[in-house]
């Protein structure tokens, strides 16, 4: 059934950014998620992720996050902390007070929670870049050749035609050059409600299928070429 806090014929112009973090894994009952974590300079990893962008684009930055963990970690305070550490003055915390069942889950109750509507910019928390996104519909793009080690079945990739249009978009499989690299833009945040609705009860649901189906329904899709790549992930695992 449809929400109706996700239907808005005259969607206002605003861009939110969302960053969603309310994966409930079973290792965090006894350590913090990593990408709460502190690196030497004093940033938190998910802050890191966030500071490569323009954060001046955007009218709201909301970071989702688990009740449960956020109770045991005092993540609301640590991230206040860096915040303020950082200077970053229109970002928000969402708390969750249960888990979700995906990624695309957690920033459907986002949406819903804070009733956004206009464009969103999804960014991962694990990873970070350098480069623009749009007001439209785009994802951030990075060329597999670039990285010096990488883990190939964490990512997704993507066919480019020669007109510049994203064609198709596949989960862990190395089919085409260029892999997502952790940015999502959605020209509406209703529009994405509303495929996420056809998809919720699909289990292992990523932000991939949302958008091959609204490929599929002749949505149009840019990539935007990122550059200073960096995988949090690949980090944690060196050490």
């Amino acid at each position: 059934m449809k929400n109706e806090k996700c239907t808005n014929d005259n969607p206002s112009p605003e861009r939110t950014l969302i960053m969603p973090i309310a994966a409930d894994k079973s290792e965090y009952k006894t350590r913090l998620p990593r990408v709460f974590l502190i690196a030497e300079d004093g940033v938190m990893h998910c802050i890191r992720a966030l500071k490569s962008l323009n954060l001046s684009r955007y009218d709201h930055i909301y970071i989702t996050i688990l009740r449960h963990l956020d109770e045991k970690y005092a993540l609301t305070e640590r991230l206040i902390l860096q915040f303020r550490i950082n200077g970053i003055t229109n970002a928000e915390i969402v708390v969750l007070d249960q888990p979700t069942t995906s990624q695309p889950d957690t920033i459907y109750q986002t949406i819903l929670q804070k009733d956004i509507h206009g464009s969103i910019f999804v960014k991962d928390a694990d990873c970070s870049f350098c480069g623009d996104d749009t007001i439209g519909n785009a994802i951030a793009i990075y060329p597999l050749e670039e990285l010096d080690w990488v883990n190939p079945k964490n990512k997704s990739y993507v066919s480019v035609d020669d007109m510049y249009y994203i064609t198709n978009i596949i989960e862990k499989r190395i089919v085409f050059h260029f892999f997502t690299a952790g940015g999502y833009s959605f020209e509406s945040a209703d529009t994405y409600c509303r495929y996420y609705e056809q998809f919720r009860q699909q289990p292992g649901l990523y932000l991939s299928h949302i958008i091959y189906s609204m490929l599929l329904d002749k949505h149009t899709f840019r990539p935007v070429l990122t550059k200073e790549y960096e995988d949090f992930e690949l980090k944690f695992e060196k050490k």
